[in-house]
């Protein structure tokens, strides 16, 4: 079997892939990625071979490639990124490769995730069968379509394809849900929940030294959005948290210079990068932006979670995770209020200091988590994605 996996140019739409793609190349299938040039020397760097694809962009430089969608209100950003890029600019250039990039290498699937939309019209032009890998919590059609619904009927028109129903294209077949039914509910009959699965032909980095030497108490982790804009997210952590009796670590990407936080009181530790899979096992809680991969990674080690959506299907996630008691969220003073429920509290020095005492100290939230983690432990792992994957591929014509 010929798989060839297609996405937009991130690191939070890569990393989610990459697993799949592994137990597929594993197995003996041979597995390829369509991608930004840009992003070609991640691909061969994993192990992969790629084809360049689509606008040559990176969504690290997302404010430079495309700075009017970063002149908007904050709260405006993540539905242009969504229109006007992943469902309008992106997509018409990713399709127009992809048709002749099929033509040539002839792939059995389409692996796709949700917010790629350039391969639904390619896959559906060429009849190839086509997957879709959750990287988030699911958007129903009826959900986009009142988003990007105009943008896709007009991607269809321009290829030729019935503009309306438009969101058809979208799950047509097999959707691969990384989490429990209890988080993601099946909410198409092509839904299938599987265990998250990791990425594991290369490792990340190594664990700092210090890690195995932090004092005995609890460890909070604070990791946030290296895409969008917050420069006061990190400060605020640390007012919150450093006289805490905690150890506090902080990961802030490779933009952020750990020396420009100033000097910290002894259990706070401030790096760029620290692999999260080997950090996970260390810590009492996560604070995070809500990446959907992110926080299942987490929570498979039943870890409960410190949620700040930043944009995007970030607050339907988090918003999810804290009704089923997997945590708390706070709200960032320039989203709306429509996204969250009332009970959610502002993003403050405040409200930070009080939710992690909370989290910590009151057991249920790590009952829960430790719960939702024998839930993950449960679900079908690699073999199962192998076999669904390669049942689709056989209905090529």
């Amino acid at each position: 079997m010929r798989a060839l996996f297609v996405l937009n140019p991130g690191i939070g739409h890569l990393n989610p892939m990459l697993p799949v793609a592994q137990v597929l190349q594993e197995a003996g299938h041979d597995v390829a990625f369509a991608v930004s040039a840009k992003m070609l020397p991640s691909i061969v760097a994993k192990g992969f071979n790629g084809f360049p694809a689509g606008l040559a962009w990176l969504s690290s430089e997302m404010a430079q490639t495309f700075p009017e969608i970063f002149e908007l209100p904050f709260a405006e950003q993540g539905q242009a990124i969504l229109g006007s890029i992943f469902a309008d600019a992106a997509a018409h250039a990713m399709v127009a490769d992809l048709l002749n990039l099929c033509k040539t290498w002839q792939p059995d699937l389409i692996v796709r995730n949700d917010f790629e939309f350039g391969s639904c019209i390619a896959a559906e032009i060429l009849d190839i069968p086509q997957a879709t890998i959750s990287i988030s919590y699911f958007l129903s059609a009826n959900a986009l379509e009142s988003l990007i619904g105009e943008e896709l009927a007009y991607l269809r028109s321009t290829y030729g394809l019935a503009p309306y129903p438009t969101m058809d294209m979208l799950y047509p077949s097999l959707y691969l849900a990384f989490a429990p039914p209890s988080f993601q509910p099946k909410e198409i009959p092509t839904m299938e929940s599987l265990r998250p699965l990791r990425f594991t032909r290369f490792s990340d980095g190594e664990l700092p030294a210090w890690v195995a030497q932090l004092p005995d108490r609890p460890t909070v982790y604070a990791s946030m959005s290296s895409v969008f804009d917050t420069p006061t997210i990190f400060p605020m952590i640390l007012e919150a948290l450093r006289d805490e009796p905690i150890n506090l670590i902080l990961t802030v990407g490779t933009k952020q210079d750990p020396a420009h936080f100033g000097p910290q009181p002894d259990n706070v530790y401030i790096e760029q990068y620290i692999p999260q899979a080997l950090l996970f096992p260390h810590c009492d809680l996560f604070i995070t932006h809500c990446p959907f991969a992110t926080i299942m990674s987490a929570l498979s080690h039943g870890m409960p979670l410190l949620m700040i959506p930043v944009a995007g299907e970030e607050p339907a996630g988090a918003m999810r995770a804290a009704e089923l008691g997997l945590g708390k969220v706070l709200r960032l003073p320039n989203q709306p209020k429509e996204f969250f429920d009332q009970w959610v509290a502002e993003f403050s020095v405040e409200s930070i200091r009080a939710s992690v005492r909370e989290l910590l100290q009151s057991p249920r939230y790590r009952n829960n988590a430790q719960r939702f983690q024998a839930e993950i432990r449960e679900l079908p792992g690699p073999e199962r994605v192998i076999e669904l994957l390669t049942n689709l591929a056989q209905l090529k014509a």
